[in-house]
């Protein structure tokens, strides 16, 4: 990783789409890590510094998004997070108090953007 770069997790249980989504991130400029359910998610926040977290809601596990932002906020109580799903949640509006919402499929383009705004990175 390099360490001028802003730290993007991605916590996706879908391998292809993570692995996807990773590729975008890092070319787009950005350190990517991941991981595939909310378990390992919660490691992954709790050993290394996050700038911002892409988390689906539907984790398999006994974490899914919203209780592994809850659980990595207690440390982190400033943690960036956009989630995604491929259904809109029925508390959506419970869910922006916490992080952005992203309905899958989603374009990389639409999600560099939002990261990018997040992050509050300049155009050149």
């Amino acid at each position: 990783m390099k360490l001028d770069r802003p730290t993007i997790a991605v916590i996706e249980d879908e391998l292809l789409l993570r692995i996807a989504t990773a590729t975008a991130i890092d070319d787009a400029g950005y350190n990517v890590i991941s991981a595939a359910s909310g378990v390992e998610g919660l490691a992954l926040l709790r050993d290394h510094e996050i700038d911002l977290a892409i988390i689906d809601i539907a984790l398999p596990g006994r974490l899914d998004g919203i209780a592994l932002v809850s659980e990595a906020r207690r440390e982190n109580p400033h943690l960036r997070v956009v989630f995604t799903s491929g259904v809109r949640p029925a508390h959506e509006l419970q869910l922006e108090a916490i992080g952005l919402f992203l309905q899958k499929p989603y374009r990389h383009a639409e999600l560099l953007l939002v990261i990018d705004r997040l992050l509050d990175k300049r155009e050149e």
